[in-house]
């Protein structure tokens, strides 16, 4: 069997062996994402307050590179309250010292309440 012949008879072979470790979750490439966000619901956070009767400002630890794009919001009411539940969609490797977080603003019409609502944020308070 000449040297190309061989390579084109592995190749298959080698590509199956690529994508099956890819779908391993916490492999690099593999499905890194959906496991990071099972595992970071309900993050401690480091306060939050509302400011005016329409913005929820939560102040969630960092490393330096924390974004709002980084956190997954979930938002249920219940008996005329409005339960916020923050979790992390992407892990902060950045190396910035950031002792106090960094603030998120979220507008409650972006996060589906009316303004004026009565909001409590459910994650645990770190200090």
């Amino acid at each position: 069997m000449t040297p190309r012949l061989f390579a084109i008879t592995l190749l298959p072979l080698v590509l199956t062996a690529c994508s099956t470790v890819q779908n391993l979750p916490l492999v690099p490439g593999g499905d890194r994402e959906e496991a990071v966000v099972s595992e970071n619901e309900n993050i401690p956070i480091h306060g939050w307050r509302i400011v005016g009767d329409d913005i929820l400002v939560i102040r969630v630890p960092s490393n330096g590179c924390t974004q709002k794009a980084d956190l997954t919001v979930s938002v249920r009411t219940r008996r005329g309250e409005t339960q916020v539940t923050l979790g992390r969609s992407r892990d902060d490797y950045c190396r910035a010292l950031v002792p106090n977080g960094v603030e998120i603003p979220f507008g409650f019409e972006e996060l589906g309440v009316r303004p004026g609502a009565n909001v409590t944020v459910m994650n645990p308070v770190q200090d």
